[in-house]
């Protein structure tokens, strides 16, 4: 067979055009061109990153994270001693425990503050003096009112109780302070029924400061 001129030309030709082509290709925008080998085999362009690297928590060339350990769980940090002093009581708290007698009469919580242990008992005379003292109020006052609580010092005492119905607040106190203290934490309406009870509140107010002056001094003398 014999080849001609002409179809060497268009060999040629083609051949021109096959590397044109390579050239173009060889060109950043248009990828990478395959590097062939002596064999006619191909190899696959190399990451200039580097090989790539398992994220933490998943194996290597798998996307499924890596099992924890089973039946273990996660271990609690030890409580710290500022959060185990918190829960304690403090010098204060206890000092103050130390300090104070409580004692139930007729439903009232009264507590007597003293440094000397003798000062924080109440003798029977003194408890039903209380006691008087509380059935009067519900008598004369108001048969409502819940008693927060009678604190008696050495020198002063004070009844703190609410009358829940009017939405009242109030306080005695004897002593070295005597008087008597209303209060509400909203607006208080005032009415007929109202000033009434204001006014049985304020009423009572001797009773309460000379019965427990008449305590007071007592307790100072035993």
């Amino acid at each position: 067979m014999t080849i001609t001129k002409k179809e060497i030309d268009s060999y040629d030709e083609i051949k021109g055009m096959l590397n044109k082509i390579r050239r173009i290709q060889a060109q950043p925008k248009y990828g990478v061109i395959q590097e062939q080998t002596y064999q006619g085999e191909t190899k696959e362009p190399q990451d200039s990153r580097g090989p790539l690297t398992a994220p933490y928590g998943y194996g290597a060339g798998t996307k499924k994270p890596i099992p924890r350990s089973v039946g273990t769980e996660p271990e609690k940090s030890p409580t710290t001693p500022y959060q185990q002093s918190r829960r304690d009581t403090t010098p204060y708290q206890q000092s103050r425990r130390d300090n104070e007698e409580v004692s139930v009469i007729n439903n009232v919580d009264v507590e007597i503050h003293s440094e000397d242990p003798q000062d924080r008992e109440l003798q029977d005379d003194e408890k039903g003096t209380i006691s008087q003292l509380i059935d009067d109020f519900k008598g004369e006052v108001s048969e409502i009112a819940e008693f927060d609580g009678l604190h008696i010092y050495p020198d002063s005492a004070v009844l703190n109780g609410k009358i829940g119905g009017k939405g009242m607040n109030f306080s005695y106190s004897a002593g070295d302070d005597n008087g008597f203290y209303l209060g509400s934490p909203s607006l208080l309406k005032i009415d007929s029924e109202t000033l009434e009870l204001i006014n049985r509140l304020k009423t009572f107010e001797p009773k309460f400061v000379n019965t427990i002056n008449d305590l007071l001094v007592n307790r100072r003398d035993m």
